[in-house]
């Protein structure tokens, strides 16, 4: 009788050893499968940041000549010191009477008077005698888009001023020139601040300070 009851107890015993060495390996198994796929994980949200980046470079690229407005030209002021620098982009249509690359002479001939006019030394716009402003450097270019179906020119003046601070006004001969323009959206920024001037057509000059 005694000798039964120990073999049942060392039975007993080596089936709660087996039990626990089972458990043991299923769950260390358990635990080094997540550390695996997390890892996958990663790889692909960078692979997700590359894309924005193209996409991104591709919607500036499309707005080259595609948002003018006919009548409309945006003129861009900045200065520096006694430095100015002035850029204007202009619809052609405002400028030559059509939207597109030249077909004949007669319009190429409108181009290169345009050019000409953008370019001359005196210019086109003129802050107040009082501060000394000079053009230093010019250019312009006319630019067509076949696939928007736009053109434009765009022009660039540096000029230098004795008295920048003296600065109140800016006149043109602009509107005078070119009848079909109707409003010219003027962008500033200087050592005053940032500002936003819409110049109509009726106007010959407005109020410009660059100074604090």
């Amino acid at each position: 009788m005694n000798n039964r009851l120990i073999y049942v107890c060392m039975l007993l015993a080596g089936m709660f050893s087996i039990n626990v060495c089972v458990s043991d390996r299923v769950v260390a198994g358990e635990k080094g499968h997540p550390h695996h796929h997390d890892h996958g994980k990663k790889k692909h949200i960078s692979h997700n940041h590359g894309k924005k980046k193209h996409n991104s470079h591709e919607h500036g690229k499309k707005r080259q000549l595609d948002s003018h407005e006919h009548g409309v030209s945006v003129l861009k002021i900045a200065s520096e010191k006694n430095m100015i620098e002035m850029e204007l982009e202009s619809p052609a249509d405002d400028i030559v009477g059509f939207e597109h690359a030249p077909e004949n002479v007669q319009q190429r001939e409108k181009i290169s008077k345009a050019i000409a006019v953008f370019k001359d030394k005196a210019g086109l716009f003129f802050p107040n005698v009082e501060a000394q402003c000079k053009i230093t450097k010019n250019s312009a270019e006319f630019e067509a888009d076949a696939g928007s179906g736009h053109a434009g020119f765009h022009v660039k003046w540096h000029l230098s001023c004795a008295n920048l601070s003296k600065i109140q006004v800016l006149s043109t001969s602009f509107f005078k020139i070119f009848p079909k323009a109707k409003e010219i959206e003027v962008e500033v920024v200087s050592d005053a601040g940032q500002r936003e001037i819409e110049w109509d057509s009726d106007q010959n000059k407005i109020k410009l300070k660059l100074t604090r």
